[in-house]
């Protein structure tokens, strides 16, 4: 049985704190006023003083997949001392995620030592599912106001980092964690650039050696420069190349327009959930 081994209480110094807030509330990659509402009630709750700061990281509305994306690069890949990931992106719609009452506020501990306080839903744990050394139910209540994210989360977490230990609760199973879909949109960044899930060695051999590839997302098919054969892009071309995310020397892949967004070339509001698979093709 794992335990809870994040420091809490007194052993947490004050003004120390990073909670990054990694959430949906504005709709679209935008912020919006209930990151200011959840901020607060952050502060309300900081009753021994132990935030520095709060950073607000907005992902696009409902898309598990997105908030999985940064929840893994943040804590995985950009991750500092007292840093503590606080998410709430939770699925609507006929995409395969039932029920919201089965939709848990848990919190995780990484092997890192990072913790995580996020719902679990969808494909939010997903990117970490194999670094999380433990992972439990917190005791908050999950219905009577539209609103959980500011009216129970909060409070929840600065009382389990206060050191309340009671409010962690049965432990569940990470193996049913789903993986993170292995050829998918993963995040649109501000520049229209789509982050992916793949890795250059899943990709073939026919396409790593293809200057130009035939790619279809979203059901728009585009030729699109591939840098990995020394495909070299002016402005207006869709490439593709080595992303900024995924971790040193495991980047993932992404597809950008040379001064321009690949987003809106594809047809892409924003990651969602069921936007489906990315098929690449190798031109002869």
């Amino acid at each position: 049985m794992a335990k809870w081994t994040y420091p809490f209480g007194d052993t947490i110094r004050e003004d120390s704190l990073h909670v990054e807030v990694i959430a949906d509330y504005g709709g679209e990659h935008s912020t919006d006023h209930a990151f200011s509402e959840v901020t607060n009630h952050f502060l309300r709750f900081d009753t021994k003083n132990k935030i520095r700061h709060l950073t607000e990281h907005p992902v696009f509305a409902f898309s598990t997949i997105e908030t999985g994306f940064w929840i893994g690069q943040e804590a995985l890949h950009s991750q500092h001392d007292n840093l503590i990931i606080f998410s709430n992106t939770a699925p609507r719609g006929d995409i395969k995620w039932h029920g919201e009452q089965r939709q848990f506020f848990a919190c995780g501990m990484l092997d890192n030592g990072l913790p995580i306080f996020a719902v679990h839903a969808g494909y939010n744990l997903s990117f970490i599912k194999d670094r999380l050394v433990g992972l439990w139910v917190v005791k908050t209540p999950n219905e009577g106001t539209q609103f959980r994210s500011r009216d129970y989360y909060p409070e929840a977490t600065m009382a389990i980092l206060n050191g309340d230990l009671k409010r962690i609760g049965e432990e569940l199973d990470i193996k049913k964690i789903p993986d993170y879909p292995k050829n998918s949109i993963g995040s649109v960044d501000g520049y229209g650039n789509l982050k992916t899930t793949i890795r250059k060695g899943e990709l073939s051999d026919s396409v790593l050696k293809s200057p130009i590839l035939r790619v279809t997302i979203n059901g728009n098919s585009y030729f699109v420069l591939n840098t990995l054969a020394n495909g070299k892009g002016k402005t207006g071309d869709l490439c593709m190349v080595y992303g900024s995310s995924g971790g040193k020397n495991r980047n993932f892949m992404e597809f950008i327009q040379m001064q321009g967004r690949a987003a809106d070339v594809f047809k892409i509001q924003g990651p969602r959930d069921n936007l489906g698979e990315i098929k690449i093709e190798a031109v002869k």
